[in-house]
């Protein structure tokens, strides 16, 4: 069951970083997601304060990077 929920909130989250157009946005959906996958997996609140930091990471990353392809196909912030 723990293994299902962790699949269910990883693909939810995947949907939801593709919406994140800017670094900050990405920031703090990665933060909520990776502390909510760290607390299933590890079940105390260590493992929900390093997802939330490596979440934060990867979707600062991924907001960084839709946002410049934005900006190539010519859309200002």
């Amino acid at each position: 069951m723990k293994k299902l929920s962790i699949l269910i909130v990883t693909a939810v989250v995947a949907l939801g970083f593709s919406g994140c157009e800017t670094p900050t946005q990405g920031a703090g959906t990665g933060a909520a997601a990776g502390a909510i996958i760290g607390g299933i997996a590890g079940g105390n609140i260590r493992s929900a304060a390093i997802g939330a930091g490596a979440g934060a990471l990867t979707g600062a990353a991924i907001g960084q990077a839709n946002k410049e392809q934005a900006l190539r196909n010519g859309y200002y912030y």
